[in-house]
């Protein structure tokens, strides 16, 4: 979930400065999907946590998300504090999405959130990394590679947008390559980033969206079914600084994604697995942001 994030924020803060909340990228998730091949659709959440709320006002929608944990419990410090989660397995005609809606507090500063080294440094550190996936491919499009596909900037209002490709593993059964495109734009108390595949990669010979299937012979070696087109994914992340307690950034994570019968041949496999990945992801982010907070804040021997 947030290596794209780290990122992400990694790019508007070299930008400076702030931009609107709008995020046409965003807005279309919401309004209209993700859609599967045969054109049915599945609308994310819509976000949790508005702009310009006061504390009481903000408290107010995270007790009723903390349910059935105290408020005092989700607000906790501790890296294992409650988190908010929904999983769900949709079903429109033949097609099967998974939706995931996870909401928690972690506790930082803000200017080390959005810092160049920590966020550059988390982004780095992700690739390669297993957790249910073993990314082997992760980065953005050089503005060389956009020209040549003929991508021409969309972002208005001094937000940011980027191209970013991935390739992973899923539990050494399916291969996932997507390309997406992101929309970014920050404010002085909150942050959204939105994006989902986009189609003009359908059949690029560089980065495609595509997923095929793996398998080991006796020997372990690996083969690869035939490539099949991928479409149907998106996600957005909000983060919202908190009134109080100080130091407090409410995220928030939705997304939903199509998941073709091929992949685990209709099973539960990954939903079953994706309650332990955002567990795992709420715990790491925490961490790290705590540690840097505090390293940045540390007296400096001279």
């Amino acid at each position: 979930m947030h290596a794209v994030l780290f990122s992400m924020l990694a790019a508007v803060t070299a930008a400076g400065g702030a931009a609107p909340p709008d995020n046409p990228v965003l807005a279309a998730l919401v309004r209209k999907g993700v859609a599967a091949p045969d054109g049915s659709a599945v609308k994310l959440a819509a976000p949790t946590m508005a702009d310009g709320l006061d504390a009481e006002a903000q408290a107010e929608i995270l007790t009723q998300l903390a349910a059935p944990h105290t408020l005092p419990e989700f607000l906790d410090k501790s890296s294992s504090a409650p988190i908010a989660l929904k999983v769900k397995t949709i079903h429109r005609g033949q097609a099967t999405f998974r939706t995931v809606d996870l909401g928690f507090v972690a506790h930082g500063n803000w200017q080390t959130l959005i810092s160049k080294k920590f966020t550059e440094s988390a982004f780095k550190e992700k690739k390669g990394q297993a957790n249910g996936h073993v990314v082997s491919q992760l980065g953005f499009l050089t503005a060389e590679e956009m020209e040549a596909r003929g991508l021409e900037p969309r972002a208005k209002g001094g937000q940011q947008e980027r191209y970013f490709y991935t390739t992973f593993m899923l539990f050494d059964m399916v291969e996932v390559s997507a390309t997406r495109y992101a929309l970014l734009g920050q404010t002085r108390s909150s942050i959204v980033l939105a994006a989902r595949v986009d189609p003009r990669f359908a059949g690029d010979a560089q980065y495609p969206n595509q997923w095929r299937t793996v398998s080991r012979d006796a020997t372990a070696k690996v083969a690869y079914g035939k490539p099949q087109p991928y479409a149907g994914a998106g996600f957005y992340v909000k983060v919202t600084r908190l009134a109080k307690p100080a130091e407090a950034i409410f995220v928030e994570y939705h997304s939903a994604f199509h998941e073709p019968q091929g992949w685990f041949d209709g099973g539960n496999t990954l939903r079953a697995k994706l309650p332990l990945i955002a567990q795992h992801e709420a715990k790491e982010f925490r961490g790290r942001l705590a540690k840097a907070s505090q390293d940045d804040t540390a007296p400096k021997e001279e």
